[in-house]
């Protein structure tokens, strides 16, 4: 009897973990539907991994909050998630680039962009402004209807 309810209380334990973790983070914009990304990594490489021809990302967080940046720029942004859900972390691009509660990275390819399927989902957002850190430049954006 002992032993099983220590194979429960186990049981129940690791489903918490499971429970508590940050599910997988959308991946939207011309790209195959549904795709996500489960694993941590530099941005670049996550992306060539679902479309290797990404020219421009809008990185989403819960907030409203959101900065636009080129491929240039992929390679200096580590996505990653801990307890609370995913961030983005780039200690040589602008501070924007660092979201908390990363909800969404949007993704266009230079033909989207062409067909002005990027600008229409800009429209969904403010511009703030933009800054520059080490030759790097980020435009700063907040979700309409958001505080």
């Amino acid at each position: 009897m002992v032993g099983m309810v220590k194979r429960v209380s186990i049981l129940f334990f690791i489903l918490s973990l499971f429970a508590c973790s940050p599910k997988n983070l959308i991946v939207t914009g011309n790209i195959v539907d549904g795709a996500e990304i489960s694993n941590e990594g530099r941005l670049n490489e996550i992306l060539n991994e679902i479309t290797p021809s990404v020219k421009y990302a809008l990185l989403i967080g819960s907030d409203g909050t959101a900065a636009l940046i080129t491929s240039r720029s992929f390679s200096k942004i580590h996505i990653q998630r801990d307890k609370d859900g995913w961030n983005s972390k780039a200690d040589n691009l602008p501070a924007v680039c660092n979201i908390r509660n990363l909800k969404e990275i949007c993704v266009y390819t230079r033909t989207s962009i062409e067909n002005n399927h990027f600008s229409d989902r800009l429209n969904d957002f403010e511009f703030l402004g933009q800054s520059s850190k080490n030759g790097y430049f980020a435009r700063k954006y907040k979700e309409l209807g958001r505080e």
